[in-house]
């Protein structure tokens, strides 16, 4: 580009666009010939294209962009291929255990594609089968994307992705493995269950698995469309902030309630449908999550850590954010580690303005270009090749459900919403930690219970439960004030006309 642009002077306003315009033909010629080289590789390539489109926090907009089209619409495997794959696996063909098998799939990713079929007994399922490729070429497609991004380590070292391919090694045994994504949608169920028992509600399905082999998935068929289909949204009356709202509670759930996180949410993992009768859910539609292969869980300690850096970061507690930063992350660069997490700049979070102000298309554009405080690619990857892998997955989560909530349109207090749901569930986490660790204080045998001991309990326990009270309250009065803001009833009217004469 530096030849390029020999004609280009240093300083000139109308030369510094012309330079940007060439650089981003460029950034978007070279994404869209990966994409199609990754597209034409197809299995683990594709889900490499995946990962790239997640790093929004990473990578220039034209790369994540182009890489988007590889989240959904992949190659689909031949029937031939489809019919052998059951015989060797099963020894059995399709026709002996379905009543009927739609031929066209209707969902077709990067790893397996999924058909419509009939149990022998009537009961209409969604058949999720592995491209049969994957099992001969996966080992070999794994070593050589490390061996890749090793040798762009070696030639550019200032580009750390090697941590890329490491989390690939880690994650896609597993998620080839369908006996592994049938426990994880159990057990993700089953955490939702009891979390309903206990008076939380949700509005989460996680479709039943009727059976399942390494390379073949049955589970409940579900009807409903994608998440952020806003035409289907519209015709079934369903709003899009409750939408946004709910995403955020059942997430929240998974990080800082049960160490347990769902980490590919990109809405062709996601449907939703109205709720039906009989349904458990609060509101008038069920969030429908698939895919349940890539899961994470989370230590305790990790999970009380990842909840104190974001009461710090909402509370703008700079001094926390630089402590919890270097213990969690590893590392010492706080501002742009917040960044990151937050998909905001590092003035909105120093301002406690997180939420208190949606983030806008002027803050975007300078976080894709680099402004102030995400000062260049370099600094986030080294970032990124620092911190425990689970964050790395965090990072992925985040960023999935910040880019659900644009693609939803979700209005500005969805989106500081957002936030306070969150804060509200580590206000919940690091209030239960501390009760535990008072409990343990008093049931301690060996130490012998005197009236400075109790004392000190005492106050622990009040300082502990007035805080969490002081937090909780605090953060649904926001959340009520975004509603009843833009409720814009008369009642609202009048006391932003007040507001408006005391300014």
């Amino acid at each position: 580009m530096d030849f390029a642009n020999w004609d280009l002077k240093e300083g000139d306003s109308k030369d510094d666009e012309e330079r940007k315009r060439r650089m981003s033909a460029l950034h978007k010629r070279s994404a869209d010939r990966l994409r199609e080289m990754l597209r034409k590789n197809g299995g683990i390539y594709i889900k490499l294209g995946q990962h790239l489109a997640s790093l929004k926090y990473l990578l220039p907009d034209e790369w994540t962009t182009a890489m988007e089209p590889l989240q959904d619409r992949c190659t689909p495997s031949s029937i031939e291929s489809i019919q052998a794959l059951f015989l060797s696996d099963l020894g059995k063909p399709i026709s002996a255990l379905f009543s009927s098998f739609d031929l066209e799939p209707i969902g077709v990713a990067s790893l397996a594609q999924v058909h419509k079929a009939k149990l022998l007994d009537g009961q209409e399922v969604a058949v999720k089968i592995q491209h049969p490729a994957l099992k001969e070429f996966s080992t070999i497609d794994i070593k050589t994307v490390a061996a890749l991004t090793s040798i762009v380590a070696y030639f550019f070292p200032e580009f750390e992705f090697t941590w890329l391919s490491d989390e690939m090694q880690s994650s896609l045994p597993k998620e080839l493995n369908f006996n592994v994504e049938a426990a994880n949608a159990a057990r993700v169920a089953n955490n939702f269950d009891k979390a309903r028992a206990e008076g939380s509600k949700s509005t989460i399905k996680i479709p039943d698995v009727v059976w399942s082999q390494s390379r073949i998935l049955v589970m409940e068929f579900m009807v409903g469309s994608r998440i952020d289909d806003l035409q289907y949204l519209k015709d079934k009356n369903i709003a899009v902030s409750e939408v946004s709202n709910e995403m955020a509670r059942i997430f929240s759930q998974m990080i800082y309630k049960d160490g347990f996180v769902h980490c590919d949410p990109h809405p062709g993992n996601v449907m939703i449908r109205p709720s039906p009768a009989g349904s458990l859910s609060p509101r008038n539609f069920e969030i429908i999550l698939l895919d349940h292969g890539l899961y994470r869980e989370l230590s305790p300690e990790f999970r009380l850590d990842y909840a104190h850096l974001w009461t710090a970061i909402i509370a703008s507690d700079e001094e926390e954010i630089k402590r919890r930063a270097l213990n969690l992350g590893g590392t010492d660069a706080y501002q742009l580690f917040s960044s990151i997490l937050t998909g905001r700049d590092w003035s909105v979070v120093q301002d406690a303005q997180l939420t208190k102000k949606a983030r806008n298309k002027d803050e975007m554009t300078m976080l894709a270009d680099g402004g102030d405080t995400v000062i260049k690619i370099v600094e986030v990857a080294n970032i990124l090749a620092k911190v425990p892998r689970t964050l790395l997955l965090l990072f992925k989560t985040n960023d999935l459900l910040r880019a659900l909530d644009e693609d939803l349109g979700a209005d500005d207090g969805s989106q500081m919403r957002t936030f306070a749901v969150m804060g509200q569930y580590c206000a919940h986490a690091i209030y239960e930690a501390d009760k535990a660790v008072i409990t343990a204080t008093l049931e301690d045998s060996s130490k012998k219970m005197t009236v400075p001991l109790l004392t000190r309990t005492l106050q622990s326990w009040l300082k502990t439960y007035c805080g969490y009270l002081y937090t909780t309250f605090s953060l649904d009065v926001f959340v009520w004030w975004i509603d009843f803001s833009q409720s814009n009833s008369f009642c609202y009217q009048i006391f932003a006309f007040i507001g408006n004469l005391l300014q």
